[in-house]
């Protein structure tokens, strides 16, 4: 059985870099020294990504502190022989929760994440992140760009994992169909078409920081936006953010390459198990709301409100906005709602550092 789920994976991996070679365009990763843009890189998306789960409140953001170890044999457990945690969590339900938008109820829609992060916005990364290997010429930019999207997804299932030892089928669903579907999907170059001009995706992720005092991550999050033209208009798009959490408003365009957006929705505040024999999980949603500056689509500033108790206000000034002379620093502050602020600082060359 083991067998024939790494054959499985080094095939589907094969199908997508033979589907790559004739992709030779830049769709995702333009280059930028300013916005966001300038903060991708392998490192931020393994941080942003790797440990996204740390933005739930109750989650440990002791990066060095983690059960790696009981997470990755779990993980190992359940991707190694995936029809027994299937059979015994019932190929209908999983069919109906995790695969397919069948289940619009929060209990049951375990599929919305995993269409959203894992398919689009792995996908689309995985190219982005091909395109960045390629412009720093780095030696076999695909094949390094499936590693490092490899790597990151596993490390994000050992962190949501934990201690928990047993059937999980989230990470199934995840690795499985999603994430090789996502590589798979923008391997093509009408997919990254549409999705960097008829609606054009991006990466709008947070800046990750270390906070030396008490070996925490802070501040990190991989999200995306995306923004489809109005026919009507040739300055307004809907406009949509997400990652673990879904805004959706408009974007107003002006001055040829800024815009400026504004989305309210909710934000996943913590996990919620509903079946403990399956460990089926939801979210805990909460009010939530944002406002962005962009250039190029290339994040420049965000302040984002919501009912999370220990991120009431969360504001982000990207590189390229404020100058010190020539040194342009990311700066980022945290809010609580008993009001304690948490302050941090981050370079496009290294991850930021809290300091206070």
């Amino acid at each position: 059985m083991k067998l024939k789920c790494i054959g499985f994976l080094t095939v589907v991996i094969i199908i997508a870099h033979f589907c790559s070679v004739f992709g030779q365009e830049r769709y995702f990763y333009k280059g930028h020294n300013y916005g966001s843009e300038a903060l991708f890189n392998p490192l931020n998306f393994i941080l942003n990504s790797g440990y996204g789960i740390m933005q739930m409140e109750g989650h440990s953001r002791k990066i060095f502190d983690l059960p790696y170890r009981t997470g990755a044999r779990n993980l190992w457990r359940n991707l190694s022989d995936p029809f027994g945690p299937i059979s015994r969590y019932g190929w209908g339900n999983f069919a109906t929760n995790e695969l397919f938008p069948l289940h619009l109820t929060k209990t049951h829609a375990q599929w919305l994440p995993n269409y959203q992060l894992h398919l689009i916005g792995g996908g689309m990364t995985y190219r982005a992140m091909y395109e960045w290997y390629e412009a720093h010429k780095i030696p076999a930019p695909r094949a390094m760009s499936i590693t490092t999207m490899a790597f990151t997804h596993l490390l994000n299932e050992v962190v949501e994992n934990g201690a928990y030892q047993g059937d999980n089928v989230d990470p199934i669903a995840d690795i499985y169909f999603f994430d090789i579907g996502g590589i798979i999907l923008f391997s093509f170059d009408n997919v990254n078409r549409f999705f960097s001009e008829k609606v054009v995706l991006a990466d709008w992720s947070l800046m990750p920081s270390l906070r030396l005092r008490d070996k925490t991550l802070q501040n990190n999050g991989q999200n995306f936006s995306f923004k489809w033209k109005l026919p009507f208009s040739e300055k307004l798009s809907l406009f949509h953010y997400y990652g673990l959490q879904g805004l959706t408003g408009a974007s107003y365009k002006f001055n040829g390459d800024r815009a400026v957006s504004l989305g309210l929705g909710a934000r996943s505040r913590a996990n919620e198990i509903v079946d403990e024999n399956t460990r089926r999980q939801t979210v805990d949603l909460v009010w939530n709301c944002g406002l962005f500056y962009d250039r190029d689509n290339s994040l420049l500033c965000s302040l984002l409100l919501s009912g999370q108790h220990d991120k009431a206000v969360i504001f982000n000034i990207y590189p390229g906005l404020a100058r010190l002379w020539r040194f342009s620093p990311g700066l980022w502050l945290v809010m609580n709602n008993n009001g304690k602020v948490m302050l941090g600082a981050i370079t496009t060359w290294t991850p930021g550092l809290v300091f206070k």
